[in-house]
C-alpha cells in the first residue's frame, strides 16, 4: 500500500481552507431507508427486483442457463453444472446446495427466492445473486461476486471466506448471525460496497492473517466502500494482519459480547497485527468500548477535505494509538464527547503524526488506571504515555472534563500549533512523572508551555486490550 505524504508536509497548504464539511455527496436513491443512507448510496439488499422476468442474467457471462423451480431440480442443476453455468431460481424455497466452483446462481430479489446454506467450491468468477440465505461459505472460489443477497438469521456465520478465496459483496445485508457477520481467514481478498453488517453476536467483519506479522505480500486485502456496520458484538470491524483500503464507512454502536464472549470488547475499528490501512472518511460513533484502536500496525486514517475527514463520537475512548514501530498518520480527524480519553498514545510508539484535527467535549468516565489497584475518573483530551514519540501538529482541544494534554513520563516529538480553548486553557500541558532535564516535546507555534511536575497530577487510563485473534 503505497503512502501519502504526511499532513506535516502538506498543512501549510491547507491552513487556509477553514471549517471543513462531513463527507456527504449526492442524495441516495429514492425509497432508501434513513438508517441505510451512506455518501449518496443506499446501503443494502436493493428494494426492487434484479428484473422484472423470470430469468434474471443480465449482467452475468453465462454459457448457458437451467432454470429450476423446485429443490430437486435445483440439485440435480447443481450436481451437473459445469464453470460458467448459470441456475435461474424461480420464485420460492430450496434447500441448502453445494454450487461448483464457477457456477452462477441467480433469483430474482431475496424477497422473492429463499435458499438454505450455500457453498460455493473452487473456480473463478461465480455470482450469486437475488436471494436470501442464512449463510454463505467460500471455499477457494476466486472471484466471486455476491449481489443483492440477503444474508439472515444464521445460528453461526453470515459469510464465511476459506483461505485462498477471493470475494466481493455489493449491494447486500448480513443481519441477525449469530457468530461473526463475515469471517475471513488467509483470504486472498475481501471488497465490500453499499453491504449493511447488522445485529452480529461477534464481530461484523474479521479478517486475519493465520501469521503472527505477515509480510505485506501475504497479507489478505480488503476494500470496504459505502458501507454499515451496526449494532454488533465485541467488535464492528477487525483486522489481523491485513492491507486495508477504508472509504466513507458507518461503524456504530457496537456492543460487548453478550452470548459470545461476555462482557468483552465493545469496540468499533480494531487494527492490529502488522496490518496497514489508508482509512478515510470513516464515522465511528456510540460504540461501548473504543472507537477506533490501532496496535502494531502502519498507515493512516483521515485526508483532505470533506471526503477524507473522520468522525470518531461518543465512544469510550476515542482514538488509541499503540505499539506503533513504522510510521501512523491521523489527520482531519474530529473527535466529539468521546468518554475518559478521546485520544490515547501509548507502548513506546514511534512516528506518530496527528494534525489538523479537532477535539472536543471530552467526558468522564471511570475508568481502569494505571498503577491503581482501582478505577480512576478520567476525562482528558489527549493522553501521552509510556515514552511514545509524536508530532502533534495544528490540533485544538476544548472542552475537557479532567485533562487537555496529558504526558505521563519522558516524551518525544513535537506540539507545533495546539491550540486550547473553552476551558482547556485554564487546564493546560501537563507533563508528570518527569523531574528536571527529562525528555520533553518540542513547543513551537504558539502552543502553551508545559506545566512539568514529578509526582502524579492526573490519573493514566489504561490502554484498551486487543482483540484475541482466536477469539
Amino acid at each position: 500500500m503505497q503512502r501519502k505524504a504526511s499532513c506535516v508536509e502538506i498543512v501549510v497548504l491547507v491552513a487556509g481552507l477553514g471549517g471543513l464539511a462531513g463527507c456527504g455527496s449526492s442524495e441516495p436513491p429514492a425509497g432508501c431507508p434513513p438508517e441505510n443512507e451512506i455518501r449518496g448510496a443506499c446501503a443494502g439488499v436493493p428494494r426492487d427486483a434484479v428484473c422484472e422476468g423470470g430469468i434474471c442474467d443480465a449482467g452475468v457471462d453465462c454459457a448457458e442457463v437451467t432454470q429450476v423451480d423446485s429443490d430437486a431440480a435445483l440439485q440435480r442443476a447443481a450436481a451437473g453444472a459445469m464453470s460458467g453455468a448459470c441456475i435461474a431460481l424461480a420464485p420460492g424455497s430450496y434447500g441448502a446446495v453445494e454450487i461448483p466452483g464457477g457456477v452462477s446462481l441467480l433469483g430474482r430479489s431475496a424477497d422473492d427466492v429463499a435458499v438454505g446454506e450455500v457453498t460455493v467450491g473452487a473456480g473463478e468468477g461465480a455470482v450469486l445473486r437475488g436471494f436470501r440465505a442464512p449463510t454463505i461459505r467460500v471455499q477457494g472460489a476466486t472471484g466471486a461476486r455476491i449481489d443483492s443477497v440477503r444474508v439472515s438469521g444464521s445460528a453461526q456465520e453470515g459469510v464465511v471466506v476459506d483461505p485462498r478465496s477471493s470475494v466481493t459483496l455489493i449491494r447486500s445485508t448480513i443481519e441477525g448471525a449469530g457468530s461473526y457477520g463475515v469471517y475471513a481467514l488467509d483470504p486472498r481478498s475481501v471488497s465490500l460496497d453499499q453491504v449493511v453488517i447488522d445485529g452480529s453476536g461477534r464481530p461484523a467483519l474479521w479478517v486475519a492473517s493465520s501469521e503472527d506479522c505477515p509480510a505485506p505480500a501475504a497479507r489478505p486485502t480488503i476494500d470496504m466502500r459505502r458501507s454499515i456496520v451496526r449494532g454488533n458484538h465485541i467488535a464492528g470491524v477487525a483486522l489481523f494482519g491485513a492491507s486495508a483500503a477504508i472509504q466513507g464507512v458507518d461503524i456504530l454502536e457496537t456492543a460487548p459480547g453478550d452470548v459470545h464472549s461476555y462482557g468483552e470488547g465493545g469496540g468499533g475499528l480494531s487494527v492490529a497485527a502488522c496490518s496497514e490501512v489508508d482509512v478515510q472518511g470513516l464515522r465511528v460513533h456510540d460504540n461501548a468500548s473504543y472507537g477506533v484502536l490501532i496496535d502494531g500496525s502502519a498507515g493512516n486514517i483521515g485526508g483532505l477535505g470533506s471526503e477524507g475527514e473522520v468522525e470518531i463520537h461518543r465512544n469510550v475512548r476515542g482514538l488509541w494509538i499503540q505499539n506503533i514501530t513504522e510510521s501512523f498518520t491521523v489527520e482531519n480527524a474530529q473527535l466529539d464527547q468521546n468518554k475518559g480519553a478521546a485520544i490515547g498514545l501509548s507502548g513506546e510508539s514511534r512516528g506518530v503524526i496527528i494534525c489538523r484535527s479537532r477535539v472536543s467535549r471530552t467526558e468522564m468516565k471511570t475508568l481502569d488506571a494505571v498503577g491503581d489497584i482501582s478505577v480512576r475518573e478520567v476525562g482528558h483530551g489527549l493522553v501521552w504515555s509510556e515514552r511514545s514519540s509524536a508530532s502533534v501538529v495544528d490540533v485544538s482541544l476544548s472542552g475537557s472534563s479532567i485533562a487537555s494534554v496529558l504526558i505521563d513520563g519522558e516524551a518525544g516529538g513535537e506540539l507545533d500549533r495546539v491550540v486550547l480553548s473553552g476551558g482547556d486553557e485554564a487546564l493546560g500541558i501537563v507533563q508528570q512523572h518527569v523531574t528536571s532535564g527529562a525528555q520533553q516535546p518540542v513547543l513551537s507555534g504558539g502552543t502553551p508551555a508545559l506545566r512539568v511536575a514529578e509526582g502524579q497530577v492526573y490519573p493514566v487510563p489504561t490502554s484498551p486490550a486487543v482483540l484475541a485473534r482466536g477469539l
